[in-house]
């Protein structure tokens, strides 16, 4: 009853609201993510996965990382609990948004393992929305036949139904427009229309228009582009979404450019630039970027033109969008070389032809003809079928009734035989049934000779296991305990030494005794490591917002105060604004004991500067914290080895090999790794990488 009173909730959520990607606008639709938020503390299982799911389904029209974070959560409990559809439908949600994200190698590893799922399961519905993903995902990445063969297949499915139909149409004419096939790609643009029309759909009815608008501009027909255009504007009025309008836009400019009206072909591409900016759309601002260059080229202003072209080209390479890559590159060629700078415009010209090739090989043009006549001869075949079809059912017909005639005659014939058959196989069965019960009582006793050793191999793992429990916690409690009772011995040795320091004047005596007391600080520095490695495995990591610049600045203060060596410099490069929630005190000790070490190993030559630097940085999905130092090196024999605990990397170390087994604990205690290595100009690196996708998700289930 718990569970259903979740589930209408959320059910009628659902219904009020349309389907993934469609939401409620502005205050209502907060207080329904709102709602929904309040309800994850107290659901479990499949409610737990529908409140998830129409979480990222309400903000995938607002914050694309959010909706995604929620789609992988729900993806955890679908797999959680077994259940086949949810898996499909929350990996096509996370799909969706790694592709709006430009991230489409990402999305295509998403995409494809459920594919086989869907397929098995026959969902249908599901099916075509993740070929649609993973066919669009291919084409951006300028794999073309990949993603013909997709949207081909989900052709197939949707065939019998105009309004589905469509949509296949026009993404087999994307795939077309991209391989420069503008005729191709044309026919079935209009294909795509048609089918709409018959089906009296206008649902996004404004993407075929623009679509269409497109192919008559590439082939140089602006004026017929424009009609098509001015249709979408009118569908569009009011009700049209910005990235929608952004792509009217665009075409109006690309028609209007066409047509040498570069003033107007200016104001479209701006517009569109804004509303790809406003809407954080790379591939969009790349698009507009270039065609401001087509403009100010032709406008005979070249300076800007190429500020454009830049632009395009930095943003692109941010994201995955191969055809527009191939453009930028040949128009860069043709620019320099217009300018007779040679060497640029060869630079230029030799990315443009190694892209293009790595593109439009051979092996495209193979597979591109053989999915296009597989397609083509599977639509023959039907329409043979259908015309034959007739004819074939009266030759049935005429052969049933002369199927029956002999099957009568036969059929006495089958009862005598069928007599003496039945006489020898119940002999036969007889025989058999007296086999298998021999068998079964054999069967029978090894089944219980096996339940027997397999309840021993049991019970003498479950010793196995409590006793290897039993000495972790006898061998933590033995480290806890003797690191207690021997600082309190330690403390009073110190204070002897002091005590003996002041008083005593002999020169040797007192080397013996400063040496002594140096050892005895040495053994507490060990001891409180030991009791630090044991509270590390011993407690739970906390999430907060972590502030490096300030922890890195605590450590040096610290460090001054223990004493610099002579010339040493310490550099710090923190990025800003990093957003990254884990353990600080955790992150203290990895900094602590990282900066320590490359200073204690500091190089003493008087032919170098010594000098420590730290850097702090995001590298995509990661975040890299790196020492660096030009001390005197770790040999890389077995780097692993220097992470061992009483591992010595050389004899500076001052606390038995401890320090760089705590970090190490430390770093695996919070789901990150450490590693080092030797840099090109031969300095030693420690470097720790941390998720910063886990780091949000962390953070967010805490919260």
């Amino acid at each position: 009853m718990y569970d259903n009173f979740f589930k209408a909730i959320i059910v009628l959520s659902i219904f009020s609201s349309g389907v993934l990607g469609i939401g409620v606008e502005g205050h209502a639709q907060s207080q329904e993510i709102d709602s929904l938020k309040g309800l994850l503390s107290n659901v479990r299982g499949k409610p737990r996965f529908e409140v998830l799911y129409e979480l990222a389904r309400l903000n995938s029209t607002r914050d694309y990382d959010v909706a995604l974070s929620y789609a992988a959560q729900a993806n955890e409990v679908a797999l959680s609990i077994g259940d086949s559809l949810a898996i499909v439908e929350s990996s096509r949600a996370m799909g969706q948004m790694l592709l709006k994200l430009n991230n489409l190698e990402a999305a295509i590893q998403v995409f494809k393992p459920v594919l086989g799922v869907a397929r098995r399961n026959q969902f249908k519905d599901q099916l075509k929305f993740l070929l649609n993903g993973i066919g669009l995902a291919y084409m951006y990445q300028a794999s073309y036949d990949n993603a013909l063969k997709y949207h081909f297949e989900s052709l197939v499915i949707r065939e019998g139904n105009q309004s589905e139909m469509s949509i296949s149409y026009s993404n087999i004419g994307l795939v077309y427009y991209k391989l420069r096939d503008f005729e191709q790609a044309l026919q079935y643009f209009l294909r795509a229309l048609e089918s709409k029309r018959e089906a009296n759909d206008f649902y996004d009815i404004e993407d075929c228009l623009i679509n269409i608008g497109s192919c008559y501009n590439a082939l140089s027909e602006n004026q017929k582009s424009l009609e098509y255009l001015n249709e979408a504007l009118t569908y569009c009025q009011d009700n049209c979404d910005a990235e929608r309008l952004g792509a009217i836009y665009y075409t109006l400019g690309s028609a209007n450019l066409g047509l040498g009206n570069l003033e107007e072909a200016r104001q479209h591409y701006e517009s569109a630039y804004k509303i790809a900016r406003q809407n954080a759309n790379k591939r969009w601002e790349a698009e507009n970027l270039f065609g401001l260059y087509e403009v100010s080229l032709r406008e005979g202003n070249p300076n800007q033109a190429i500020q454009s072209l830049k632009q395009a080209e930095v943003i692109l390479d941010s994201i995955e969008y191969t055809e527009l890559r191939i453009s930028v590159f040949d128009a860069f060629a043709n620019f320099y070389a217009d300018r007779k700078d040679f060497q640029q415009a060869s630079v230029y010209q030799d990315k443009y032809i190694n892209l293009k090739d790595s593109v439009y090989s051979e092996q495209l043009i193979s597979n591109l003809a053989k999915i296009k006549t597989n397609f083509e001869e599977r639509q023959n075949i039907a329409i043979i079928a259908s015309k034959n079809e007739a004819l074939v059912r009266q030759q049935r017909f005429n052969i049933a009734i002369v199927i029956i005639a002999v099957l009568a005659g036969l059929l006495v014939f089958v009862l005598y035989r069928s007599n003496l058959v039945k006489k020898r196989v119940n002999q036969a069965l007889s025989d058999a049934k007296v086999t298998i019960e021999d068998q079964n009582r054999q069967l029978t006793s090894l089944n219980r000779n096996l339940e027997r050793m397999v309840d021993a191999r049991t019970i003498e793992l479950q010793v196995a296991n409590e006793a290897l429990k039993r000495v972790n916690d006898e061998l933590d409690n033995f480290i806890y305990k003797t690191s207690h009772d021997i600082r309190g011995p330690l403390a009073s040795l110190k204070g002897m030494c002091n005590v003996a320091i002041m008083d005593v004047k002999d020169p040797l005596a007192l080397d013996y005794f400063n040496k002594l007391d140096a050892t005895a600080e040495k053994l507490n520095t060990i001891l409180t490591r030991l009791l630090i490695i044991n509270q590390i495995n011993n407690s739970s990591a906390s999430h907060e917002l972590i502030d490096f610049r300030e922890i890195v600045d605590d450590v040096i203060v610290l460090e001054r105060k223990r004493g610099l060596p002579p010339r040493l410099t310490i550099k710090k490069e923190i990025e800003d604004n990093i957003i990254f929630y884990s353990d600080k005190e955790l992150i203290r000790i990895i900094l602590e004991n990282l900066i320590d070490n490359a200073i204690k190993f500091y190089n003493d030559s008087d032919r170098a500067d010594p000098f420590v630097k730290i850097k702090v940085e995001r590298d995509g999905n990661l975040l890299k914290v790196r020492v660096i130092d030009n001390g005197i090196g770790i040999s890389q024999v077995n780097p692993d080895k220097i992470f061992q605990m009483f591992s010595r990397a050389s004899e500076r170390s001052g606390t038995g090999g401890i320090g760089l087994y705590l970090t190490k604990t430390a770093t695996e205690k919070i789901g990150g790794q450490i590693d080092l290595k030797t840099t090109p100009e031969g300095y030693t690196e420690f470097f720790v990488k941390f998720s910063l996708s886990t780091s949000r998700m962390r953070a967010e289930v805490a919260v």
